[in-house]
């Protein structure tokens, strides 16, 4: 089995993009069990999603922005992904994302380094779902 991730990357080789200045996204594939993963494609974030290509008005940090509308529009391009690595994220877009069931990561490294932490995170938090769902499976039955 697999899961799929999200990488804020200028060349898809790092995550060396902030969350809100990237225009395309690198889609891995990675498994489960073994932690290899394979880029699969990339997907451009729509023209018009809110950012138009420049920096919106007032916004000194040269990030394209994080309009509800920019964030919709990436949470429908991203929402058959589990995780985003990125190298920042601010904390609108994070909760964004989480409302959405995408977990957001900092993650500022070369992608083998970044794969291989997200691999071992991956397999500590589904055990821990795991673990809890059947708890409260348990709680019902009981």
């Amino acid at each position: 089995m697999s899961f799929k991730v999200a990488l804020s990357s200028s060349n898809g080789k790092e995550t060396d993009l902030h969350f809100g200045n990237t225009e395309i996204f690198y889609i891995l594939s990675v498994d489960e069990q073994s932690g290899a993963w394979e880029l699969s494609e990339q997907r451009p974030v729509p023209q018009g999603a809110g950012h138009g290509g420049s920096v919106p008005e007032g916004n000194s940090g040269g990030c394209l922005g994080h309009s509800d509308e920019r964030l919709d529009a990436v949470i429908r391009l991203l929402c058959d992904c589990s995780y985003v690595l990125t190298a920042r994220i601010g904390r609108k877009p994070h909760m964004f994302l989480k409302r959405a069931g995408i977990t957001a990561l900092e993650a500022p490294a070369d992608i083998d380094e970044a794969i291989s932490k997200l691999a071992v995170y991956h397999k500590r938090y589904s055990s821990i779902n795991q673990e809890r769902h059947n708890g409260e499976l348990l709680a019902k039955l009981g």
